[in-house]
């Protein structure tokens, strides 16, 4: 009778009680065996009632839940590690809090990580929103491009990775110091190390979509922010990334027009109004914009030990 591995799982959080609440939800109730997993919550200093929500679970499977916190360093890569340094796990599972998955996640992930006999697996992501907003349809589009992640740009997004504990040991954990492309910056370190990335695209985690322009501007800001601190603290890796990214658009044969050079969906593309087409490219030029802006808030107005 095969043993089955024993599973962490690591949800970072900041200030999303009802996300973690959902998250929980789908990860309390795996059919994976009780005694071989445990959901660690990593709080990034919440100042809402997220980690109340975090409490609750703890008092009602205290078997499965733990809590970390990590209040000095405002990074969801510096809460993981938190995360990691207790981890019982031979596997390390992360997944978002907001996200959800299926009840047999677990057993998917553990199955697919003997099968590949893989060091590192991405799972697929599958984007949802039960709003018609531009920006809803707009995340639904540019989605998250995990084959040409894992072959061109060799790594994973942390919402959707599952990894050997052993690989930390090797590597090392997150940089702390990131709070965006810190998921390609330790991927790649794996990738350098010669251990194997795969993905599981049969393995879906389910993330939804950001519904307000607003919240798509903040996270390309956020990600400009990252890009400038990754150009910091690994200039030659932030070469690499942007040679990678002009390769792979150029390799795709895609003109301008085409916003979502890896869109899975290309068939909702192609049904769309010519002004829904025109106001997500308006969407996507923005997008653009705001990401230099970041870099150069970053460059500029926030000091540097």
């Amino acid at each position: 009778m095969t043993r089955n591995l024993f599973i962490s799982i690591i949800t970072p959080v900041y200030n999303d009680s009802q996300g973690l609440e959902d998250t929980l939800q789908s990860l309390v109730i795996q059919d994976y065996p009780r005694d071989c997993f445990e959901i660690i919550v990593a709080d990034n200093g919440s100042t809402d009632t997220t980690l109340d929500v975090a409490e609750s679970f703890l008092q009602e499977f205290p078997e499965l839940v733990k809590i970390v916190i990590e209040d000095s360093i405002q990074s969801s890569y510096a809460a993981r590690n938190k995360a990691v340094k207790i981890a019982k796990g031979q596997i390390i599972a992360f997944i978002d809090a907001d996200m959800s998955v299926e009840n047999d996640w677990l057993t998917n992930i553990s199955r697919s990580l003997k099968k590949q006999n893989s060091d590192f697996i991405a799972c697929g992501v599958e984007i949802y929103s039960e709003s018609n907003s531009l920006s809803s349809l707009y995340n639904r589009l540019s989605g998250f491009p995990i084959e040409e992640y894992i072959n061109n740009r060799h790594f994973a997004p942390t919402c959707c990775l599952a990894v050997n504990k052993s690989v930390f040991e090797k590597v090392g954990l997150f940089n702390p110091n990131l709070i965006s492309s810190g998921d390609y910056e330790f991927g790649n370190r794996v990738y350098n190390s010669g251990l194997k990335l795969g993905y599981d695209l049969d393995i879906i985690m389910k993330h939804p979509a950001r519904t307000s322009y607003k919240q798509l501007l903040k996270k390309s800001f956020r990600i400009g922010r990252g890009f400038y601190q990754l150009s910091y603290y690994n200039p030659e890796l932030y070469k690499r990334m942007n040679r990678g990214i002009t390769n792979s658009v150029s390799n795709s044969q895609k003109n301008s027009w085409n916003l979502f050079t890896f869109n899975k969906e290309g068939e909702i593309w192609r049904n769309l109004s010519i002004f829904t087409k025109i106001s997500l490219y308006l969407i996507d030029v923005t997008n653009k914009l705001v990401k230099p802006a970041g870099y150069i808030y970053e460059k500029y107005f926030q000091k540097r030990n």
